[in-house]
C-alpha cells in the first residue's frame, strides 16, 4: 500500500487548517490513485468537516473506493443528516464526471 502523502495532504494528518492544503493538488492525480489521507484532505477542503475526514480514515476510503460510494454507503458509515449525504453525493458526482472525462480524453489521445 502506498503510504506517501501527496502535495500538502499531510496537513490533514498533522491537524493543520485545511486552508494550508494546496487547493488543486487533487487535479494532479487520478482520483482512483488517491490514498486514504488524500481522500480525507479532499473532503476536508470541499466539505469542511473533521467528522467526515475521521470517517474516511475509520473506513479506509481510498480514491478507488470513493468513486463507488453511494447514499447507502454514506448512511451505513453514519453520515447524517440526509442533506449532508446529498452534499457529498454532489461532490462525488463532480469527481466521477471529471474522472470519466479524463479517461475519454486519454482514449482520444489528447
Amino acid at each position: 500500500m502506498d503510504t506517501q502523502v501527496q502535495d500538502g495532504a499531510e496537513a490533514v494528518l498533522e491537524g493543520r487548517p485545511t486552508a494550508e492544503v494546496s487547493e488543486l493538488w487533487w487535479e494532479q492525480r487520478p482520483v482512483g490513485q488517491w490514498i486514504v489521507v488524500e481522500v480525507g484532505a479532499w473532503l476536508a477542503r470541499r466539505c469542511g468537516t473533521r467528522e467526515l475526514v475521521e470517517l474516511v480514515g475509520e473506513h479506509a476510503i481510498s480514491g478507488r473506493v470513493l468513486l463507488r460510494v453511494t447514499e447507502g454507503t454514506l448512511r451505513r458509515m453514519g453520515v447524517a443528516p440526509r442533506s449532508r449525504r446529498r452534499e457529498l453525493l454532489r461532490e462525488l458526482l463532480w469527481l466521477r464526471l471529471r474522472q470519466e472525462l479524463e479517461e475519454l480524453l486519454s482514449m482520444a489521445g489528447e
